[in-house]
């Protein structure tokens, strides 16, 4: 009887002495990143912009002088002219009336002219034989020259007038045809109201807008590629014209392309790409997201290398170039082949273990 209490003592024993080893350590959360593995990019890149296309020689057209509308040949959208044909003319009756007239009364002045030109020898040939006096022969000469001034004065009423009826016909100023039509025949209008739009087209442009990050590599006479939404499958040449040293709204900067449309396969209000070629001292680049870059109080700027093998992160300063819509320019701390994260870089510290998927996307 006394045996068995000793049994018990045994087995409590070696069951306590079993369960008093160390517990096993916890196992480590690892935290997702998502990352890229750094590539040498070619630094030459293709922008493209959307613009619409405009005729580069359009013009609205009117008469110089009122009246009303008595024939319009261009009173069709689309109809063409060659140089100097005849779009539309206004009613002439007043013109010419008041050419007759400005005629009439040149002939008049003129007679008077004359005949003062013919008074101012006679009185003067009296004045040297002391048959008049001074002040006959000063009124004379008097008159004559107002004759004169009134005749100088006429004549040019008569070119006005004769100009005011040939401004009753307007003509194509070039080839083109035309584009819009503002008015209708028989309409009276004004000097200077616009009757009709008259295109070129020839030569279109495009205008585009251009962020501030790039504008600085676009150079004038420069050549684009541009493309039509209505001409799928066509690429056609273009040359940068103007570029603004303005800025639009939203620091973008007008950039005008001119195309030449001698087949005249464009039309005025296409919808269309600009695509551009920027250079960078045709040197290869690489080019992070800027999220990727964090910044110490004390200025250096650095990202975060993944160790493959590890699965852990270290941090690694980089310099900067410019910021593009490629992403920002890294000139020196990494190199093509490094894994670098691109998301929750201000939770990471020094050799954290991370998880990760080799295609970039988050662990």
């Amino acid at each position: 009887m006394k045996r068995f209490p000793i049994y018990i003592v045994l087995t409590t024993i070696l069951l306590i002495h079993g369960c008093s080893g160390e517990p096993a350590p916890p196992q480590a959360i690892l935290r997702p990143v998502k990352t890229i593995v750094v590539g040498q990019q070619n630094a030459d890149k293709q922008w493209t912009f959307a613009g619409t296309a405009e005729d580069a020689l359009e013009t609205d057209l009117s008469f110089r002088v009122a009246g009303k509308i008595v024939d319009f040949p261009a009173d069709q959208i689309g109809r063409r002219f060659s140089k100097g044909q005849i779009l539309a003319r206004l009613d002439p009756a007043d013109y010419d009336l008041e050419l007759r007239q400005a005629d009439a009364n040149l002939q008049q002045i003129r007679a008077n002219y004359i005949r003062a030109e013919a008074d101012v020898k006679r009185i003067r040939q009296l004045f040297d034989r002391k048959v008049i006096s001074r002040s006959e022969l000063d009124q004379s000469e008097a008159d004559f020259k107002s004759y004169e001034a009134q005749l100088s004065a006429s004549s040019k009423k008569l070119d006005i007038a004769r100009k005011h009826l040939n401004y009753t016909t307007l003509y194509a100023p070039f080839d083109g045809w035309v584009g819009n039509v503002k008015t209708n025949i028989h309409q009276n209008v004004q000097s200077g109201q616009g009757i009709i739009s008259f295109n070129a087209g020839l030569q279109m442009k495009m205008y585009v807008s251009v962020p501030d990050t790039l504008i600085s590599q676009i150079r004038e006479g420069g050549d684009v590629d541009v493309s039509f939404d209505a001409l799928p499958g066509r690429i056609m040449n273009g040359k940068v014209m103007e570029i603004s040293i303005g800025s639009n709204q939203g620091s973008t900067y007008p950039v005008k392309v001119y195309l030449d449309n001698t087949d005249k396969a464009i039309r005025s209000g296409m919808s269309g790409q600009v695509k551009f070629i920027g250079h960078t001292n045709g040197n290869d680049g690489i080019f992070l997201p800027p999220a990727a870059v964090t910044s110490a109080s004390n200025g250096v700027r650095s990202v975060w290398l993944v160790d493959v093998e590890k699965s852990t992160v270290t941090s690694h300063p980089v310099s900067l170039g410019t910021l593009t819509v490629h992403g920002i320019e890294i000139l020196a701390g990494v190199k093509p082949g490094d894994m670098v994260v691109i998301r929750g870089v201000n939770h990471l510290k020094e050799g954290l273990k991370v998880r990760f998927h080799k295609n970039g996307m988050e662990g």
